[in-house]
């Protein structure tokens, strides 16, 4: 895109715009420029991209030393980055950027365009505001081709709307509009994830109970979640879906079978299906919390209706209900609090583990750790069982020692690294919380359904050992740390 048209463009967003713009200064870390305000201003971190990092200051603050060009006013800004693929060529790369490119510029063109022949199952508008308009910005040279920044002047309800229009393989992260971005810097050497590290050692009271995960109830709730399993209703899982709600409160049923103290349906946004959350009050140190997460959301191919998100993430929503199961059936009870939790609007920007992590935040939550499961079920033919940890937006420490619990109790998966990005224990490293994630597969994605209708519970890959190790391995880590009673 052409720099001049760019100013322009974003010039008249800002006086046509109902939404106050704010002053966005972004830093390449290699590069670092400190950008200084008139006293009584300073800008605040909103997010931080491997080595790019983005502050905030309001429209009314002027930087002393220069003005910020036309492109750096918006009232948001979105992250968008491409997942990793194992099938990758540079020229791929280069294609997803372009089309990238235009298809916001596309989204940015039309003017209240309507999708009125496809109704069911959106419940939803699908139109676009007459002047809500997303535009590329230019960032430094030095930026990787698979991230592209995208500003815009439109209300905080129409970002989920660019999902509609990108390649599916694209994360969509959505730039902090208020508050501030704070992951740990470090653990102190006292707090219990640190400790743990310490005096980890195999228990095999533990290990019974793990060896307890079983193929065929996380069969029967996958399908169920698929929509494969015979007299399943489920056509779609996408937040924006009728059906959205339906899961929500089918899972909501579930976990209340299960025992939990309390399970709550938490809703965010009205265009959205809720939040479930499950809780089981600790019974030494009930104000210090333990959270596991997946994504209840899915997503399917382009101009599809059918989103079965076998993989992605009813593979992560069945391990949760495993883990759940398993409390129930073993009488189960924990030092920590205990928090399992369903996610909507992953698939759009992580909005739902956003506002969990708002909210227990401004609350002033202990959370000692949180971890989320995002495709924990694909195998490719040939390749062994594992378990992988992310290489970036986690905090090493706790990455560390669940690495450790893993091996400890899951002998039979291959431990390593995943470039995979991003999932909703992002929500909660940016929140300053201690957070990581597991993954089916070391290195990129192999699954080819990928953000597709075909990701299915039956077909070729879809591997019910790999699942069982991975809630394993997720069942392990929670529990030593929640200090399960043995």
């Amino acid at each position: 895109m052409v720099k001049s048209l760019l100013v322009s463009i974003s010039a008249a967003l800002i006086a046509a715009a109902a939404v106050s713009a704010t002053q966005w200064e972004f830093v390449d870390n290699a590069t670092p420029r400190t950008l200084e305000f008139q006293p009584g201003c300073e800008r605040e971190l909103r997010g931080i991209y491997e080595d790019l990092s983005i502050y905030a200051a309001p429209e009314s603050c002027q930087p002393q030393a220069f003005a910020l060009p036309a492109e750096h006013m918006f009232s948001q800004l979105i992250v968008l980055e491409r997942q990793k693929l194992e099938s990758d060529s540079e020229a791929d790369v280069s294609e997803w950027r372009e089309a990238v490119e235009d298809a916001v510029t596309r989204f940015a063109t039309n003017n209240m365009e309507t999708d009125s022949g496809v109704d069911a199952p959106f419940r939803v508008f699908r139109g676009r505001r007459k002047l809500c308009r997303f535009i590329p910005i230019d960032l430094p040279k030095s930026q990787p081709l698979y991230r592209v920044l995208v500003g815009s002047n439109c209300a905080a309800e129409d970002t989920p709307n660019l999902i509609d229009v990108l390649p599916a393989n694209t994360e969509i992260l959505p730039v902090r509009t208020s508050g501030f971005v704070a992951p740990l810097e470090g653990l102190p050497l006292d707090h219990p994830i640190i400790v743990k590290g310490r005096t980890l050692k195999h228990r095999q009271a533990l290990q019974a109970i793990v060896d307890q995960v079983d193929v065929k109830t996380l069969e029967k709730d996958v399908t169920w979640l698929s929509g494969e399993a015979p007299g399943s209703p489920f056509l779609t899982r996408s937040s924006t879906s009728k059906q959205s709600v339906e899961v929500a409160e089918w899972l909501k049923s579930q976990f209340e079978s299960y025992g939990c103290d309390k399970v709550e349906l938490m809703t965010y946004r009205t265009m959205f299906g809720p939040n479930v959350v499950c809780t089981f009050k600790g019974t030494e140190h009930p104000s210090e919390h333990v959270i596991i997460g997946a994504h209840h959301d899915s997503r399917g191919s382009f101009l599809n209706n059918r989103a079965p998100g076998a993989d992605d993430d009813g593979s992560g929503s069945s391990m949760l209900l495993q883990v759940a199961r398993l409390i129930k059936q073993n009488n189960l009870t924990f030092g920590r609090t205990f928090v399992i939790a369903a996610f909507s609007g992953e698939e759009q920007g992580l909005f739902g583990s956003a506002a969990l992590a708002k909210k227990l935040k401004s609350e002033g939550t202990t959370i000692t750790m949180m971890i989320q499961g995002d495709m924990l079920a694909y195998r490719k033919p040939g390749e062994p069982i594992q378990t992988a940890f992310p290489a970036r937006y986690h905090t090493p420490e706790l990455t560390a020692l669940l690495r450790n619990v893993t091996e400890l109790y899951v002998p039979e998966t291959v431990v390593g690294v995943t470039g995979a990005c991003c999932s909703d224990h992002q929500s909660f490293w940016e929140a300053g919380y201690p957070a990581t994630a597991f993954f089916e597969r070391n290195g990129p994605i192999a699954d080819p359904k990928y953000h597709n209708s075909g990701d299915l519970v039956y077909r070729e890959g879809y591997d019910f050992e790999q699942l069982r190790a991975s809630t394993k391995a997720m069942l392990a880590s929670v529990f030593e740390v929640a200090e399960v009673k043995l």
